[in-house]
């Protein structure tokens, strides 16, 4: 079939391609312009230093990035006319670069002190990612002076102690803030664990007890609750500190696991009405086992693992004290001051709590070993430092671990076997 068109539909059509034509040429042409723009310029650039022979690259490159900033503050007081502001010289700024030794460049500046030119800029983020490493180096567990000659060695120039210092303080407030921040109503389990590490309160310095909680969340990931230091480990402690979760919102908890300390059961079922309570088994074992002679340990510590070893999907409280009662039989009489307490109902019932449980979860529930992953990276950090001379440095920079560590691990990786909670 023949199509049949009007001169006015004609033109239409024609004007209409016409203009998309000329567009796309526009387009095209702008494109095509600012290569040549940067071909002119790299050309230009290259000549120019070929016919430099006395200065190196390095100084040819911070020349070229004077002379950006000179050209970017002539465009910007042309700009400015009407405001009086005009040029007023340079200063001279050192910056640190990740590539290169410290670079001295000359910065122009306005009277009015509001030019800021990009190029500087571009250094300044050079500067922060100095910064950002030499804080990552302090975080990973390196000294102060560590960092400094790394610092030193890599770019030219260290960063003094007292900087380094500074940097760590930038997390200062981001802790503080923290420690107001609401938390979840209710949590599957929170554990509790203690380690000993040298801080400077007073004039003086000694091991103190940094306090770690952290608490299962009901998505079965897991998340830093409470930090802090007190010179003694108790349970009075651990009371204040479940006051003060509670002061953030927690209200409920299916479970509690800490170590042996006496009486702590009390303040978990004086904070959290209707918790459990299980004493780390682990820690029991460890206390025994360094009061038994040396040539009966393997067989003693074979014998109590049995006692414990309550995994089973047909494991019960009943066979756990049957176990107890062969155990404390067998080895009364070696030790009568040391077994008999186990076949104790009062004494040895917090330690069989995880029994209570789904036979899937009760070997992440029977001690306190799952923070002691954690526990290794706060070491590794704080026993680098010898001592500390304020507590909140101490704080500040575990803080700064443990966050850490809760992002690539706690967070990341839901346990599956908190499902059966």
């Amino acid at each position: 079939m023949r199509v049949y068109t009007t001169k006015a539909g004609t033109s239409y059509l024609l004007c209409k391609k016409i203009i998309f034509n000329s567009i796309k040429f526009i387009i095209m042409k702008k494109k095509t312009r600012i290569k040549k723009i940067e071909k002119i310029i790299y050309s230009s650039l290259k000549s120019l230093f070929q016919n430099m022979d006395e200065i190196s690259l390095d100084k040819f490159v911070l020349i070229v990035i004077e002379c950006l900033m000179l050209l970017e503050r002539e465009e910007y007081l042309k700009s400015a006319k009407g405001t009086n502001d005009s040029g007023n010289g340079s200063y001279l700024r050192n910056f640190r670069s990740l590539r290169m030794n410290s670079l001295q460049i000359n910065i122009p500046r306005s009277r009015q002190g509001n030019f800021k030119p990009i190029t500087m800029e571009l250094l300044l983020q050079q500067k922060e990612q100095v910064y950002e490493l030499a804080l990552l180096l302090y975080r990973k567990g390196m000294s102060t002076r560590d960092v400094s000659e790394v610092m030193k060695e890599f770019f030219g120039e260290s960063l003094n102690r007292t900087t380094v210092c500074s940097l760590a303080k930038s997390f200062h407030e981001v802790r503080k803030e923290w420690e107001k921040t609401p938390l979840d109503a209710y949590y599957k389990v929170i554990y509790c664990d203690a380690l000993y590490t040298s801080v400077k309160r007073g004039d003086s310095y000694s091991k103190e007890a940094l306090h770690v909680i952290y608490g299962v969340k009901e998505d079965n990931t897991r998340e830093l609750l409470l930090l802090d230091v007190n010179p003694t480990e108790g349970s009075s402690n651990w009371g204040e500190y479940f006051a003060k979760l509670k002061d953030r919102g927690l209200q409920q908890v299916s479970l509690v696991v800490a170590d042996g300390l006496p009486h702590l059961e009390d303040e978990v079922a004086k904070n959290f009405l209707g918790a459990k309570f299980q004493k780390c088994v682990v820690h029991l074992q460890r206390n025994l086992l360094n009061k038994v002679r040396p040539k009966e340990k393997k067989e003693f510590s074979e014998d109590l693992k049995q006692v414990f070893n309550n995994f089973e999907k047909e494991s019960t409280k009943e066979k756990a004290y049957q176990k107890i009662e062969i155990f404390v039989k067998k080895w009364k009489n070696m030790y009568p001051r040391l077994v008999p307490k186990l076949a104790d109902k009062d004494y040895i019932r917090h330690y069989l709590t995880y029994v209570d449980f789904s036979f899937e979860v009760r070997r992440m529930i029977y001690t306190t070993n799952s923070i002691e992953n954690l526990n290794r990276q706060i070491r590794k950090v704080t026993k680098t430092k010898v001592t500390f001379e304020k507590i909140e440095n101490l704080l500040d920079l575990v803080f700064m671990v443990v966050k850490d560590f809760e992002h690539n691990n706690w967070q990341r990786y839901a346990v599956s076997q908190f499902k059966f909670l």
